[in-house]
């Protein structure tokens, strides 16, 4: 239990250092280098499963898949929050409106929200997995209102009320689930280990329809179509680090959410269930997204779609029950999303606009952002050598093996739309010429962590070997049933 109070230390001190407004002139700094301190606490505690028992208590543990995704969310913390010192300060001189509390708040809720997502990680029971992920949407809504405009403001609302309802389907699935616990022997539990090994004797009606109602309200939050109304416009409109935040974890925890539960409905018995519903929204969301990019006119909204199909992609991988696959690509596609956010706020600070066809000639204006961007591009949409191509890669194998064909050939269809749209746009905002009015980055500084998880990427591709692949397996073993 210590271990796992440990890792909440750090989100917690500087949530609390955010709220002091009189902390504004170093707090940016300050966070930054208490998240990197991160990093070994959360290594110390999950390493440790990737190769011995899971830390697991009543309430909230480690197991493979949790430990995973700790690892993921963390990284993405991090290099949200080291790229927020340099960024924020430079924003904030522009949107001078904003006060040293507005700005400190951005601190509180960020280290919340991180909690937040460990918290859905955690949970081992599927009524405190539900209230960590009502956290997140709590905690998450006012980023996306940091600039108090009216973009912002709609942005904001559709996400609380969308994800609100979608969250509030999850709760009745929730219900259900505890109602199918119909066999007197027993006392009704919540536990994920419970319904596990209860789930043989549970009712089948029940937990079906649990798992619909499940599947609507972690589908709406994790940005399934056509319930994804709300993630274009939330992440376009979030402060850079904060949309990669959004992007590179929050909807990672959603899928969790789905994948738990998935592993209950499958132990049931009812393993066709999770196929004939997962593996149909999978595919029509990747499809829909890789469409949807074709005509896009603004840099945010783009990436943010690109979210969209690479959640139906990890949604697929749910479906045909490959729990490796599901992790490897979400490492894979989080690490590249968070460096095109981040590398879109250095883009918007120096052209003063996120319109696709105001911005042009980076490679001129920015040699360096312009490099990396055209090289995350590359990666988001599947190219090698970067991580990315061998996920998807795999995944399309899989897919084909298990015999789904048409949703295979979905998919790959939306990896090739996918391809031309971004290269297309990328394109126009790397060549021609480059605007006279357009500024250049306070420091070189702004390129180190988009460079270093490209890098990462990079390696990621690199590395995936029989070895890995044995080592997620186990993971994704011990966080539920295959």
């Amino acid at each position: 239990m210590i271990s796992l109070l440990s890792i909440t230390l750090i989100p917690l001190l500087i949530a609390t250092i955010g709220l002091f407004p009189r902390n504004a002139g170093w707090i940016a700094r300050g966070a930054a280098c208490l998240i990197l301190l991160q990093i070994p606490v959360v290594l110390s505690v999950c390493i440790p499963v990737l190769t011995a028992p899971s830390i697991i208590n009543r309430s909230f543990g480690i197991d493979g898949v949790a430990a995973g995704f700790i690892l993921i969310t963390t990284l993405v913390a991090v290099a949200a929050l080291v790229h927020s010192a340099l960024y924020l300060p430079a924003d904030r001189t522009d949107a001078q409106h904003i006060s040293d509390r507005q700005f400190c708040l951005y601190y509180t809720l960020s280290g919340m929200f991180l909690l937040a997502m460990y918290g859905v990680l955690m949970a081992q029971n599927i009524g405190y997995m539900w209230v960590a992920m009502e956290f997140t949407t709590l905690m998450s809504a006012p980023l996306v209102f940091y600039h108090r405009s009216s973009r912002s403001i709609e942005a904001a609302w559709k996400y609380l009320l969308l994800c609100s309802v979608g969250i509030g389907f999850a709760l009745l699935g929730t219900v259900l689930f505890v109602a199918a616990q119909h066999d007197p022997l027993f006392s009704v539990s919540m536990q994920y280990s419970d319904l596990l090994s209860r789930a043989p004797h549970m009712n089948p009606r029940l937990v079906s329809l649990g798992f619909i109602f499940c599947l609507l309200g972690y589908g709406t939050k994790a940005g399934l179509f056509p319930l994804h109304n709300w993630l274009p416009d939330a992440h376009s409109e979030a402060p850079a680090p904060a949309s990669a935040m959004l992007s590179g974890a929050l909807l990672n925890c959603a899928l969790v959410a789905i994948w738990r539960i998935s592993q209950i409905v499958s132990a049931s018995g009812q393993a066709h269930l999770v196929r004939e519903l997962l593996v149909p929204a999978g595919a029509i969301t990747a499809l829909a997204a890789g469409l949807m990019l074709v005509r896009q006119h603004d840099l945010k909204r783009m990436w943010a779609y690109s979210s969209v199909e690479h959640v139906g992609l990890l949604t697929l991988a749910i479906g045909i029950g490959s729990g490796p696959l599901f992790l490897l690509h979400a490492f894979n596609h989080s690490v590249v999303k968070v460096t095109l956010f981040l590398l879109a706020g250095s883009v918007i600070y120096s052209y003063n606009t996120k319109s696709l066809k105001k911005i042009s000639g980076m490679l001129k204006a920015s040699p360096a952002t312009g490099a990396m961007l055209i090289l995350a591009a590359f990666a988001i949409a599947g190219s090698p050598p970067f991580g990315t191509f061998i996920s998807e890669w795999l995944l399309l194998r899989d897919t084909f093996a298990s015999g789904e064909v048409l949703a295979g050939c979905a998919a790959l269809l939306s990896l090739t739309i996918t391809f031309v749209a971004i290269a297309s746009h990328v394109s126009r905002l790397v060549l021609g010429p480059a605007p006279a009015n357009i500024r250049a980055l306070p420091s070189v500084a702004w390129s180190v962590t988009p460079a270093i998880l490209l890098c990462i990427s990079l390696l990621a591709g690199a590395m995936v070997n029989p070895t890995i692949m044995a080592m997620l397996t186990r993971l994704t073993l011990r966080g539920g049933t295959q």
